[in-house]
């Protein structure tokens, strides 16, 4: 099992319909019914071939549920965030589906070939995100993977096959700005965690919040899926950081969330830890803070 080969495994478009036809039917739905709404017979050519991997491939990582005479279909947990229109609508999935993707039961062997869950996804996102994301380019990734992976066992994007999937589920589940390929961009991953690492209101030293950042989302710094790929790297695949410095995925983040307010970044004499932000041209020593605070009037 993948998640990077599209034709074999789902696409995202896929997914968002058929989770949001589970989540709003009014009773649970049989698996046909599930498949006929999202792909009537007659409308889309082969209509049940892409919707029925996409079910698959989410029922197996979890995201959808089966009752006990495995008939009809069930969200495994409910959604965070409503769901009244479309903009929530792709928000809530993109929210389950990020969870679930990077959930440790999804991930048992992050460098698994066979049976790998959702592994290829997890490992690739977490080699993407060490990048210097101000210089990296899609179509360069394949070489700079040959020269930062030794391993041939242990390389992420062997074809474009592989590269195409993780471009657009990079994208759909917030670490990508565009679809197809774009600028490495944790920014929407990151602003919908907020709420599990940071209450609106609450204040805290700035290297707790990237802790907790890390453990909600792994394949950003210091998270254990990002510690685990990194390990694999050849000694100078990447520029050492100082103490405390965060790669250039992360700050690009931090640097937009300070910028719309939703954070709001400070020193502290007392607070011995400090983060230092890395930008175009390498580390900002004017960018070191200790504090964090999410301020009560961000959206």
């Amino acid at each position: 099992m993948s998640l990077l080969n599209l034709t074999v495994d789902g696409l995202p478009n896929v997914l968002i319909v058929l989770y949001s036809t589970v989540a709003l039917a009014r009773s649970p739905l049989t698996i046909d019914e599930v498949l006929n709404a999202v792909a009537p017979p007659g409308v889309v050519t082969d209509p049940r071939r892409i919707a029925r991997v996409t079910f698959n491939r989410w029922t197996e990582l979890g995201l959808f549920r089966l009752d006990d005479a495995g008939e009809r279909v069930m969200l495994a947990r409910a959604p965070e965030t409503d769901m009244k229109n479309d903009v929530d609508i792709v928000r809530a999935v993109r929210i389950a589906a990020r969870r679930c993707a990077l959930s440790e039961s999804n991930n048992p062997e992050l460098w698994a070939r066979e049976s790998a869950l959702a592994a290829d996804l997890t490992r690739s996102l977490a080699w993407l995100l060490a990048q210097d994301v101000y210089r990296l380019r899609f179509s360069e990734a394949q070489s700079l993977e040959l020269k930062q992976i030794a391993n041939d066992d242990l390389r992420l994007m062997q074809n474009d096959t592989r590269k195409n999937g993780l471009q657009f589920w990079g994208h759909f589940l917030g670490f990508v700005r565009q679809p197809g390929g774009g600028d490495v961009d944790p920014t929407l991953a990151i602003r919908e965690t907020l709420p599990a690492c940071i209450d609106v209101g609450e204040d805290m030293p700035a290297t707790e919040f990237v802790e907790r950042l890390a453990k909600h989302l792994p394949v950003l710094d210091g998270g254990a899926y990002r510690v685990a790929v990194e390990a694999q790297l050849e000694n100078d695949a990447l520029p050492p950081l100082q103490s405390g410095q965060l790669s250039t995925s992360l700050s690009r983040a931090l640097f937009s969330l300070m910028i719309d307010q939703t954070l709001q970044f400070e020193n502290k004499a007392d607070v011995g830890s400090s983060i230092v932000l890395t930008g175009h041209d390498g580390l900002r020593a004017d960018q070191r803070y200790s504090w964090v605070r999410r301020p009560r009037r961000a959206v």
